[in-house]
């Protein structure tokens, strides 16, 4: 029986050190861009996984807000959603730098195209900033190196996916709002149909 007490507390104690090590690596990425620091932001980004997690959810939102869309065969909808996502990812790829990053990672603002003026996210730092308590209540893992960080704004929930790399949590991946990722779409398109116009 003490044998398995042991063994209880063992693993007890390895859990939350490891839940310990992966908010430790949010909360770094947090501090980094609260202080503007763009090279660690960079380090702590894998920014061609965020872009690719964005322009997903900002496809899928604008099949979903298109009724013509509704239509189509399933087949059409991935294509029409491919190219969705090729289109938004061309956008995010020129706004999404180690600048605006760490912008909305410290302040909740960054310079997306178009929707500059409408998007405020809640700053990483903001689920630090009650206790340790707070942040281990709004995170979780999805697999032994894959862990999230919840964020509560006032659109709805953002999840702030971290992968180990390494030895270093490095952010690959966002879900927005359904709100704000509509809105994006809406405002991406926009911006293409202007290309395309002129």
């Amino acid at each position: 029986m003490r044998k398995l007490v042991v063994a209880a507390v063992a693993v007890v104690v390895l859990i939350a050190a490891w839940w310990a090590y992966a908010l430790s690596g949010a909360a770094a990425l947090a501090s980094a861009a609260s202080h503007g620091d763009v090279a660690a932001v960079a380090r702590r980004v894998d920014i061609p996984a965020l872009i690719r997690s964005l322009g997903a959810q900002i496809a899928r939102a604008a099949l979903e807000d298109n009724p013509q869309f509704a239509k189509l065969s399933a087949i059409e909808r991935r294509f029409v959603g491919a190219a969705g996502a090729g289109a938004a990812e061309a956008l995010l790829r020129e706004a999404l730098t180690p600048e605006t990053l760490a912008a909305l990672l410290g302040r909740g603002r960054i310079g997306l195209p178009g929707a500059a003026a409408d998007w405020r996210a809640p700053a990483l730092g903001e689920v630090f900033g009650d206790g340790p308590w707070r942040a281990v209540a709004n995170s979780r893992f999805e697999g032994p190196l894959s862990f999230v960080v919840r964020l509560d704004g006032p659109d709805g929930g953002y999840d702030v996916h971290l992968h180990l790399d390494g030895t270093t949590w490095r952010l690959d991946g966002l879900d927005l709002p359904k709100a704000i990722s509509a809105g994006l779409a809406r405002a991406i398109s926009e911006r293409v149909g202007e290309g395309r116009g002129g």
